[in-house]
């Protein structure tokens, strides 16, 4: 029993290890788009090449990974298109519809995606959707709209009290 536990936690200690390499990858080519495309100028096109990107990754650190790179939309969709990106993605079993991952991603809506932001929401979608996700998403979008229709009354009635023609103070 114990031998078996003990394989079980190198094989999942090793899964991790795959997990956060895999992730660190990927994040170090968001981070050299992110300086590619900030470094242009902003007349220049916004066409890459392989070569441009590999070189400019080569030369990337975990050091330069930090919490100031801000992915658009339209530098995501650009760097997803990339077959390393494309190939990393597949290795952290992320849904293969990518072009929406974005907005998924996005959590606080504010259309750019902080380092932090990125990896959670990453991790976070990886390997398959389960039906217990659908039903915890449905659960929570209906606990939120039982909260708004318990308030919405009360929001009510302080907005009529303020804007209603009172003849006595008239």
């Amino acid at each position: 029993m114990r031998e078996s536990e003990a394989v079980t936690a190198e094989q999942h200690s090793r899964e991790s290890i795959r997990i956060a390499r895999t992730t660190r990858e990927l994040l170090k080519k968001f981070a050299a788009a992110y300086r590619m495309f900030s470094d242009m100028d902003d007349h220049a096109p916004r066409t890459t090449s392989t070569h441009s990107m590999s070189t400019i990754e080569s030369s990337f650190t975990d050091e330069d990974i930090h919490e100031h790179i801000a992915i658009t939309k339209e530098l995501f969709l650009l760097i997803i298109q990339d077959q390393s990106v494309q190939f990393l993605m597949d290795e952290l079993e992320l849904p293969h519809d990518r072009a929406n991952l974005f907005e998924i991603i996005d959590a606080d809506g504010s259309g750019t995606l902080h380092v932090t932001e990125l990896v959670q929401g990453l991790l976070k979608i990886r390997g398959e959707v389960k039906k217990s996700d659908a039903v915890a998403t449905l659960l929570a979008t209906k606990a939120i709209q039982n909260m708004v229709l318990e308030t919405r009354p009360e929001f009510t009635r302080g907005w009529f009290r303020v804007v209603s023609f009172d003849p006595k103070v008239a």
